[in-house]
């Protein structure tokens, strides 16, 4: 990969992170608001929408990495799935792990919630 390509895919990541940050302090904003009370229904679909954002984010800086740096993306239902373990893997010459196991371990649950909000409805979410 020559350096202008790194630095174009480093400003795009840069600026994914910087709108993952503002997803982050909406949730917190929105856990601040709530409190102790029961969420409303446009509460639910307002986290929902947030963590389904929250997640997108994750996975377009990894696809970015899969399609610039590893030249490949996952395909098939589970790519999903697969690029995250595959981030977790560091490619001998190529680049090191982008994520410790751990970590995908704690994105397992948002990758699933991301699939439940894209397939029901908000009303559905279970707060």
């Amino acid at each position: 990969m020559r350096w202008n390509e790194v630095s174009l895919l480093r400003t795009e990541i840069e600026a994914i992170l910087g709108d993952l940050e503002r997803v982050v302090e909406e949730i917190e904003r929105l856990l601040r608001d709530l409190g102790s009370s029961e969420p409303v229904y446009k509460d639910r679909a307002a986290m929902g929408a947030f963590l389904h954002n929250f997640y997108n984010g994750i996975e377009n800086v990894l696809k970015r990495i899969a399609e610039e740096i590893d030249q490949s993306v996952p395909s098939g239902s589970e790519w999903h799935r697969a690029l995250l373990r595959r981030m977790a893997k560091g490619v001998e010459g190529l680049r090191p792990a982008v994520l410790k196991a751990e970590t995908v371990e704690k994105l397992l649950p948002y990758l699933g919630f991301r699939h439940f909000f894209r397939h029901s409805y908000t009303f559905e979410i279970d707060w």
